[in-house]
């Protein structure tokens, strides 16, 4: 009679048994890579928020090193013109105490805001490094400037106002000028934005500032350096920025600016 030779019988046994052991050393190794690319991940992304949040306070600085040099400008401006004021009326207080009453009224109410401003500058991280400019600062006049600008770089846009206009400082005004044109400046940066509309609405105590495109929605609009850039000049005087993405598409920035105090 044929005999099965017992090593033989044992021969697949075995194999399936190095199979089965080498199998779960393949699997070890596979968990032990994918930790080791979890951990590399963890890191990577550990060290992409922490430059995130360092290039965030480095345009944080720089921008409010920028609006100290323009505020600069404009304390420059208050005093010059509380200074010239201050000598017309003394040079003509005998002939015409009124006229010269006037005249020393309205360089009083340029130092108060000229004081004003300036200690809304030291506030800020200002940096004496930078150079300061001697041009004069964009206003509210200087908006319809701006807005040919941007037709020119291709991009349909209007303004409207609503409401009754007041006075309001030289500071707040370069606020105002410089929000309208980030806003505009990140429209223009972005794919498929056709059209703006700048909107002036003057309340009792405040001013809203809107801008709003029919752009390209997309996570990157309602961040980044622009907005910090707009937020910082709103939080200067007390105020609100806001952007958010319109129902009906595009984006809306929205600032909020307290006209007194």
């Amino acid at each position: 009679m044929w005999r099965v030779d017992p090593l033989a019988e044992r021969i697949p046994a075995v194999l399936v048994l190095f199979m089965a052991s080498g199998l779960g050393l393949v699997v070890a190794g596979l968990v032990r890579e994918r930790r080791v690319l979890l951990r590399r991940l963890r890191c990577e992304q550990a060290r992409l928020a922490e430059q995130q949040d360092a290039l965030a306070r480095a345009v944080l600085t720089e921008e409010r090193s920028r609006i100290a040099h323009e505020l600069h400008d404009v304390v420059a401006h208050g005093i010059s013109m509380m200074t010239l004021g201050v000598g017309a009326g003394r040079m003509i207080m005998e002939r015409d105490p009124a006229r010269a009453r006037e005249i020393l009224r309205l360089a009083e109410k340029s130092g108060r805001q000229a004081l004003l401003e300036l200690q809304r500058m030291l506030c800020l991280l200002k940096t004496e490094d930078s150079p300061g400019s001697r041009a004069p600062q964009p206003k509210l006049s200087d908006l319809a400037d701006l807005l040919v600008q941007v037709r020119k770089a291709g991009l349909r846009v209007d303004m409207t106002e609503d409401g009754s206009p007041v006075e309001i400082g030289l500071a707040l005004e370069l606020s105002v000028y410089r929000i309208v044109q980030e806003a505009l400046g990140n429209t223009l940066g972005r794919a498929r934005a056709r059209s703006a509309h700048v909107i002036l609405r003057w309340r009792p105590g405040f001013l809203d500032v809107l801008v709003r495109d029919d752009g390209q929605a997309a996570a990157a609009t309602t961040t980044g350096h622009r907005l910090l850039r707009m937020r910082e000049r709103a939080m200067l005087f007390g105020g609100t920025l806001e952007a958010e993405v319109r129902p009906e598409g595009g984006v809306e920035v929205r600032a909020r600016l307290p006209t007194v105090g």
